[in-house]
């Protein structure tokens, strides 16, 4: 009887110790003589849990209300935790770039770091040594434009595998977005040529753990993270649950980043490897672990966001036909219908490249950034910042600050090109990718993506509206979604062939790379392999 007590005993202990920490963090922060950033009264012990974004809101135009009542910067205490509102683009860049060696941690999740187990994914982890090793790794291979490269034929051989899929199945284009960008990532990865018909196992295993990493760290779904001490509830207590979905999705993390990995790793004891950021890791003299790591994350990254991203650009040219003639014209003027674009033509095409940032701006894919952590207390600007305080940078209102990009709601990308007349507006990208010293490294790898799929779709397609039955337009809905990686609401658009030599060029794609080549079968054996270990 008693030790079947024990957990009980100790879930109440915990919960006693965590109520004590609470009353301490904001004894101490009531002591503190310099003032928190101002913002709303908040409820005894709760503090503004009222206060934050409602499921379903935009989290970019909630705290966006927080710069007219309280300011550029304003705060909120949640269960104790302080969270600083950034709102104010200048003062990001101040508070997170310059002071970055304060301001480059990230918030500890209970459930997804402690349960989970991505403690040393470098997206959670905080300013260490270890961060900055993966840092190192990553700049070696993507860290430049000419970093990157290497990998143009990569990027080349993908999307024009995504065009051929538009060209065959257009009413299916997210479909095929994003087998194009898992495809893309997993090539860049991991040396890994997805099967070009049909599901892939590598993309669906990938995909799942992208959708996980979000899971596990959304902000306020798991109380435990408000209230560690739940972590010591007993599996058999009302409200426990959530244990074992974390040990659903911990076997899912350690899936989605050994298996893609063993792949690598066999095609390079075969000495038959094609060159991938994983490989690249190992022959620099990392370790495998962070080879695995690096790989995975880079993926975890890409492919949501370049998907994000394909998406509302198809939306924007649904939406402006104008700029969609303007660009294509420019195609046509400098290219002509005889072939595709390429990354050669990037210098001589500036509007399609202007396209791209204006994509980047109109649709901020990760509204109010990955969140950092302050590391230390600080004064900035009068206010007091505590060790430990959640630092938020609303990325999504600085990319629609009207005081910064004139008409910020309507898709313009001359505001980027600077003329005798008119001075180009700041570039979306720097606040889009992140800050200081955890600004996203893949920037360079997803402006590529981005350049080849905007250049190459609009040289092949006209986009437009879709017609319903009665031959009328369907207009789409704007709006975005509220996840971590923000996507447009769905939408309905009529992608065709601009000529039938463009068409041509398109199906020209299955003969230069054969669709028939894939790796997947190394994964059907290797499932086989599992399946008779098991038995």
């Amino acid at each position: 009887m008693l030790l079947n007590s024990l957990p009980a005993v100790g879930f109440i202990i915990a919960i006693v110790l965590s109520i004590i920490a609470l009353f301490r963090k904001l004894h101490i922060k009531s002591k503190s003589v310099t003032p928190l950033p101002p913002g709303p009264r908040g409820l005894p012990i709760v503090g503004n849990l009222l206060d934050l974004p409602s499921k379903g809101s935009e989290p970019g135009p909630h705290w966006l209300r927080h710069k007219d009542l309280y300011g550029p910067i304003s705060s909120i205490t949640v269960l104790g935790q302080t969270i600083i509102i950034i709102n104010d683009r200048m003062l990001a860049f101040e508070l997170l770039d310059k002071r970055a060696s304060k301001t480059s941690s990230r918030p500890h999740s209970v459930f997804a770091v402690d349960m989970v187990g991505w403690s040393k994914a470098p997206a959670a982890l905080d300013n260490t040594n270890l961060l900055r090793t993966y840092r190192k790794a990553m700049a070696r291979v993507i860290g430049s434009p000419g970093a990157v490269a290497k990998f143009d034929e990569v990027h080349e051989i993908e999307i024009r595998r995504l065009l051929w899929r538009l060209q065959r199945d257009p009413k299916n284009f997210v479909d095929h977005v994003r087998k194009a960008a898992g495809g893309l990532i997993l090539r860049l990865s991991y040396g890994y040529v997805v099967d070009p018909h049909g599901n892939d196992y590598l993309v669906d295993l990938a995909e799942r753990a992208i959708g996980e990493f979000a899971l596990a760290f959304t902000p306020g779904l798991w109380m435990v993270d408000s209230i560690p001490a739940l972590k010591y509830l007993p599996d058999w207590c009302p409200g426990a649950g959530f244990k074992k979905t974390a040990r659903k999705l911990a076997a899912n993390l350690i899936d989605s980043l050994e298996k893609p990995f063993a792949f690598t790793r066999s095609q390079m004891v075969r000495k038959k490897h094609a060159p991938s950021i994983a490989s690249n890791v190992i022959e620099q003299g990392d370790s495998e672990e962070v080879a695995k790591w690096t790989a995975f994350s880079i993926y975890g990254a890409g492919v949501d966001t370049t998907v994000a991203s394909i998406q509302a650009f198809l939306l924007a040219m649904t939406l402006y036909p104008d700029v969609q003639a303007k660009a294509q014209a420019e195609i046509d003027q400098v290219i002509g219908p005889s072939r595709l674009p390429t990354f050669s033509d990037r210098d001589n095409l500036p509007y399609m490249d202007a396209i791209v940032r204006e994509t980047v701006r109109w649709h901020t894919v990760a509204p109010v950034a990955v969140p950092h952590k302050a590391d230390e207390n600080d004064i900035f600007h009068g206010c007091f910042i505590p060790k430990g305080a959640i630092l938020i940078a609303n990325s999504w209102a600085f990319n629609h600050d009207p005081q910064t990009h004139h008409r910020p709601f309507d898709f313009i990308p001359d505001r980027f090109l600077a003329s005798k007349d008119h001075q180009a507006e700041p570039d979306a990208f720097n606040v889009s990718f992140g800050y200081g010293r955890r600004t996203c490294p893949g920037r360079f790898v997803a402006s590529a993506a981005m350049f080849l799929a905007v250049a190459q779709c609009l040289a092949a397609f006209n986009i437009s509206k879709a017609v319903d039955e009665n031959g009328c337009e369907i207009e789409p809905k704007l709006g975005a979604t509220t996840e971590l990686v923000s996507y447009v609401l769905p939408f309905q658009c009529d992608i065709t062939p601009r000529s039938d030599e463009y068409v041509a060029l398109i199906r020209a794609a299955e003969q230069d790379h054969p669709f028939g080549e894939s790796d997947a079968e190394f994964y059907r054996q290797f499932q086989i392999r599992t399946d008779d270990k098991k038995r």
